[in-house]
């Protein structure tokens, strides 16, 4: 009797049919497939390709050897012919055709497919080497497939996360105060903006004081895609979803651009607002396609793979983040009850009771703690394994969640940063060079920021520090001294 694999369908789907698969998988690298919780968990979440990509095993050995103990394989050219259809949108946008047209095609071709197998096509097409940016141009082409569909249309509900966890997560049961529920009121206060703004730009004669109140309260956005790209990628990246992630957080960081050059541009020259009305409208128009494709695409993901302590976690980190468009932090109990027994772990342990022995000196861990929560700066330690491992936040320059403690750092920087992080640290280790200062404004504000490379005391290599100060208090005391001096 013929055995057929079909990529297609989750890990646990196929083990249950053929238990001998287990073995087999084990043996390849799938190690956690032996863990009755992690097959519970992943198990049934997670394709065998999306799981090579995990696990780094070649999807060519695991043909092979599939082949090997007489299994039939399909799903495969499915697979690589929507990957080629996705890289000839790609050329054709590149080639400078117009966008609808290109979008009419795309919808023609995927009408029946999901958001999870375009996900796994723009993996494939990261893989390959395609460039974030390329992708990018596919954003609102994908977007406008999922128009008038439902969220279980757009991502099958089959095989969500953990149990009970998941099967809470459908939309009109979410408790009050959930993540989702946060986020999406967030979304309709951005579109109550837009709304306004759009109206504004529909006039003959705009009201330059209102464009520039409503571009402030715009800004707002910032905190909103913080939290989506801090909070709920990298989860997803642990998944194995990292297409749509990379190429929405790629589309906010164009948005953000555009919003803080619109900003300025308006702050210093308000009677000229008009010369921007077309360009207001195209970044309105291009915000309210992200929060499509938030609710359409991102959120149905994460109710998907996200188990309720994922949600938890998340959760704990919001009030760290912060909430726009005056939407307030309700309650979770759930949440708030989960965050409390950690925090009680954390709080009493024998280390706190400890001291710590420096050159100089000595100090208790608690006296530590207090020291380090009074330095006006934002300081991250990332280890030698580029993992980072501790931070203070006392600057507030940045969010730092605490949910960033053990990812690898290029996972807490959008994708086109990344090379250069990379980069940096490979510097540090050759000691190429030490250190890096970089200064700049963010949002009008003057920031320092310091790379710092940590050796130990034979030079080995120990990881990075990064020291973020805001500076305008600094610049503040220095232009009154300099005044008093003129003054003499």
């Amino acid at each position: 009797m013929m055995k057929t694999i079909d990529l297609r369908q989750t890990v646990a789907e196929l083990v249950r049919t053929y238990p001998e698969l287990r073995a087999i998988l084990a043996a390849l690298g799938f190690v956690k497939i032996l863990d009755p919780m992690a097959m519970k968990v992943m198990g049934n979440i997670m394709t065998l390709p999306r799981g090579a990509a995990v696990c780094k095993i070649p999807m060519e050995k695991i043909l092979q050897e599939l082949n090997a103990h007489g299994f039939h394989v399909i799903g495969q050219d499915e697979r690589s012919v929507r990957t080629e259809k996705l890289r000839s949108y790609i050329d054709r946008l590149s080639d400078g055709e117009p966008l609808e047209s290109v979008r009419q095609d795309f919808v023609r071709e995927f009408d029946h497919v999901s958001a999870l197998e375009i996900a796994d096509a723009e993996q494939l097409l990261i893989r390959s080497g395609v460039p974030m940016k390329q992708l990018q141009k596919l954003c609102d082409v994908h977007s406008a497939l999922f128009h008038g569909r439902t969220e279980t249309e757009a991502v099958p509900c089959g095989g969500k996360g953990q149990g009970d966890a998941a099967e809470n997560l459908s939309d009109p049961d979410l408790p009050a105060g959930h993540p989702l529920h946060l986020l999406r009121a967030e979304n309709s206060g951005l579109e109550s903006v837009l709304d306004e703004l759009d109206v504004q730009c529909q006039k003959e004669e705009m009201d330059a004081e209102q464009i520039w109140s409503l571009l402030q309260r715009f800004n707002e956005v910032r905190l909103h895609y913080a939290k989506k790209e801090e909070l709920l990628m990298p989860i997803l990246y642990r998944c194995g979803v990292t297409g749509p992630s990379q190429v929405m957080w790629g589309v906010d960081d164009e948005i953000k651009k555009e919003l803080g050059t619109l900003t300025r541009a308006v702050s210093e020259d308000r009677d000229n607002a008009v010369l921007y009305k077309g360009r207001i409208a195209a970044l309105s128009g291009r915000a309210r396609e992200m929060i499509y494709k938030e609710e359409r695409i991102l959120f149905p993901l994460c109710m998907r793979y996200f188990t309720e302590e994922d949600w938890k976690c998340v959760y704990r980190d919001f009030p760290e983040m912060g909430l726009g468009f005056s939407v307030e932090m309700d309650r979770w109990e759930a949440g708030e009850e989960w965050a409390a027994k950690k925090w009680e772990k954390a709080s009493h342990q024998d280390i706190l009771d400890g001291r710590v022995i420096l050159p100089t000196g000595e100090l208790t861990v608690k006296q530590l703690r207090s020291v380090l929560s009074l330095l006006p700066v934002d300081i991250t330690f990332i280890d030698q394994d580029d993992t980072l491992r501790f931070f203070v936040n006392e600057g507030k320059v940045f969010p730092r969640p605490k949910a960033a403690l053990g990812r690898d750092v290029a996972e807490c920087h959008p994708p086109q940063i990344i090379p250069v992080v990379r980069n940096l640290i490979a510097d540090f280790r050759k000691k190429k060079r030490t250190s890096l200062e970089v200064a700049r404004y963010i949002m009008g504000r003057p920031v320092l920021v310091k790379y710092l490379a940590v050796y130990d005391a034979d030079g080995a290599y120990q990881g990075t520090v990064e020291i973020v100060q805001e500076c305008s208090h600094i610049l503040e005391l220095f232009s009154k001294q300099h005044s008093s001096l003129k003054s003499l």
